[in-house]
């Protein structure tokens, strides 16, 4: 292997590429899904991983509410902790069969790793096992009490939550403008963690982490 040749290979992971170029063909916007790689992805989803290791888990059962294409974060928890279990459940078909194909592609354990719903309210079927529940994707969605309120989480359950104060992107519904907003919206009976950073685009990110307990 050519000096080139590892440069170009620590740029992109060869089957994100690999991912995205299926993605893209199957008429997936080229810049949305490039964006799943983006700096600010990599950043606020690494951030993320930091302050989780905070936290004592041992073998979770993971639930990623509109996850996209599961990646980089999947990866980046498996670094990390011994999961049992991850779902990806989120509303868009070809974010799920994007998914699909990181799984195949990682040849990640069918039963570990399932596409389950695309309901995020309405699906209950692993709550009860749940550990981590994720959400980087808030500004997309309602207010965490609207999501879990027909669910059946343990009282150790730990949520992670990031939004933005991206208000002018239309498809952003449920900005914040504050760690303490979202804390706030979210209800979460004890904060475990609360902190922003500010991205490359010169918006702020926020993260929440905490227990209904």
């Amino acid at each position: 292997m050519t000096k080139d040749t590892k440069v170009l290979k620590n740029i992109i992971d060869p089957i994100y590429w690999k991912v995205l170029h299926d993605t893209i063909s199957k008429g997936y916007n080229a810049k949305q899904a490039l964006w799943s790689i983006s700096p600010d992805q990599i950043k606020c989803k690494t951030w993320l991983v930091k302050e989780l290791l905070n936290i004592p888990f041992e073998k979770p059962v993971v639930q990623l509410y509109g996850g996209w294409f599961g990646f980089p974060l999947i990866d980046f928890l498996e670094r990390h902790f011994k999961l049992s279990k991850v779902e990806n459940i989120d509303i868009d078909p070809i974010a799920i069969y994007a998914f699909k194909m990181f799984r195949k592609y990682k040849k990640l354990s069918r039963s570990k790793y399932i596409k389950n719903a695309n309901s995020i309210i309405d699906y209950t079927e692993l709550d009860k096992e749940t550990d981590l529940v994720i959400n980087t994707s808030c500004e997309h969605m309602p207010d965490l009490p609207i999501l879990i309120k027909n669910k059946k989480y343990k009282k150790t359950c730990v949520f992670a939550l990031q939004s933005n104060n991206m208000y002018h992107l239309e498809e952003h519904t449920n900005c914040c403008d504050s760690e303490y907003h979202l804390a706030e919206k979210s209800e979460l009976r004890h904060v475990l963690y609360k902190g922003k950073k500010l991205m490359g685009n010169g918006f702020e990110r926020y993260m929440v982490i905490g227990v209904n307990a």
